[in-house]
């Protein structure tokens, strides 16, 4: 099974769908399925302080503008989780 992790977006083909319609944001906790591959390359992020693999965005499609939950709190409306980290389901 395949987990998600954290990647650096390379935009120089294809941009992020809040960039390519210049609203930054307007689109925050909606799924998108991305298309493209990853380069072989590790980037530095400088506000994480963190290195990453780089993905070459080549393309998007929007799956849901309502996704469902990914943490189990989100489920069972438990409650502040701020400062704890969980695994998705």
């Amino acid at each position: 099974m395949e987990y998600g992790r954290l990647v650096m977006l390379n935009e120089k083909q294809k941009l992020a769908p809040d960039r390519e319609q210049v609203n930054f944001g307007f689109d925050n906790n909606y799924e998108y399925k991305l298309y493209g591959n990853f380069s072989g390359e590790n980037v530095y992020e400088p506000a994480s302080n963190g290195v990453y693999p780089e993905f070459v965005l080549k393309g998007y499609e929007l799956i849901s503008t309502n996704p469902g939950p990914i943490f189990k709190s989100q489920y069972s409306g438990e409650g502040d989780n701020r400062y704890q980290i969980e695994k998705p389901e």
